[in-house]
């Protein structure tokens, strides 16, 4: 039986946004930010919008799969079902296919904005609304380190105040010296980060630690430095860091970060929707690490900014989120003029 908040089709289209320059980890190379979006109507008119962003190296999609899945198996579980009550949905969707989950966040932001458009208040109010906005990082892609240093005294003229840096592809010592040269250029006010990306071994990670500890920089934590199945590593690694060691490509599901705090292999861990599947599960991720005593950030890949604004949303709604990496907006060539971010400086939020 259908009701005016039935949804009644679900399509998508494909998005494509140039970058201002290539964005290098020890993974891969990104040129341009790329998604498959998704839509959702309901029987009232009311429209809901998310979106998938493909990562070969991290999450397995293209955007020939993300659409494939999304209109062939998620869109039969969602077409003809109603918002009026969204949690057996949103579960539907996680359920409706292994992995996948980048195809999953995209509907499943989809509903969650079509839900905040029937209650007529903002996405961050639906989903908590603890804080009005959180200062965002940006991230510093692998280069020569002179260019490092040039971009990250660049970005700080522009009003950041914590710079991620990607590190991984050059020997440990080279990374610090890369490290100590972008401190050096932006001066000690600045906090760094540091994503490894899985590029270090346990005894690179343990050396590359001890370094980093003594260096003259002002570190938050490292990040992801052992490959990500290497839970028991991890935990070795963290019972002996000088530094907070937080996870990423370790923890994608709620499952993934039960077993992360079942190990002690983390202080932190950094929730992605497109990683996690959407806004459903990474909610449960963070309760399981808030209950833990683990404060997460909320990162992003290189995002559309529909997906990135959900993300937005979320960091901003709930306590346990400390830290935001949500940048990919402004390597954009163009800016989104569509209304559905707002920014300043390094402050980014959802408009109401």
């Amino acid at each position: 039986m259908s009701d005016d908040l039935t949804i009644t089709d679900l399509t998508t289209s494909i998005e494509r946004i140039p970058l201002k320059r290539p964005f290098v980890t020890h993974l891969h190379t990104v040129k341009a930010i790329q998604a498959v979006q998704a839509t959702v109507v309901l029987q009232n008119g009311v429209t809901g919008v998310g979106a998938a962003t493909p990562n070969e190296v991290v999450t397995g999609d293209t955007l020939v799969t993300l659409r494939s899945i999304i209109e062939e198996v998620i869109k039969p579980q969602v077409v003809g079902k109603s918002l009026s009550t969204p949690e057996p949905l949103l579960t539907a969707i996680q359920n409706s296919i292994q992995n996948n989950q980048p195809a999953k966040a995209a509907v499943d932001i989809a509903i969650h904005n079509a839900l905040a458009e029937l209650y007529h208040c903002p996405l961050t109010s639906m989903l908590g609304g603890a804080k009005a906005t959180m200062a965002t990082d940006y991230t510093i892609s692998i280069g020569a380190p002179d260019r490092m240093a040039a971009e990250a005294q660049r970005l700080v003229q522009a009003g950041f105040h914590s710079l991620k840096v990607k590190i991984g592809n050059g020997t440990v010592d080279q990374d610090v010296a890369t490290l100590t040269k972008i401190s050096q250029a932006v001066g000690s006010q600045i906090s760094l980060r540091v994503d490894v990306n899985q590029g270090w071994t346990y005894q690179q990670a343990r050396y590359g630690l001890r370094l980093l500890a003594v260096a003259p920089l002002n570190l938050d934590f490292v990040e992801q430095p052992l490959p990500a199945n290497q839970l028991d590593n991890l935990a070795h690694l963290r019972r002996s860091s000088p530094l907070p060691i937080m996870v990423d490509e370790s923890v994608f599901t709620p499952d993934d970060a039960l077993a992360v705090i079942k190990a002690g292999a983390a202080d932190l861990v950094n929730i992605k929707l497109m990683k996690s599947g959407g806004l459903y599960p990474a909610n449960q991720i963070n309760q399981l690490c808030q209950a833990a005593g683990i404060p997460c950030m909320v990162g992003c890949m290189i995002e559309a900014p529909e997906s990135l604004a959900a993300a937005v949303a979320f960091a901003n709604a709930h306590q346990n989120v400390r830290f935001i990496d949500l940048d990919s907006v402004y390597m954009a060539k163009q800016f989104p003029t569509d209304g559905q971010l707002a920014h300043e400086g390094a402050r980014l939020w959802l408009k109401a």
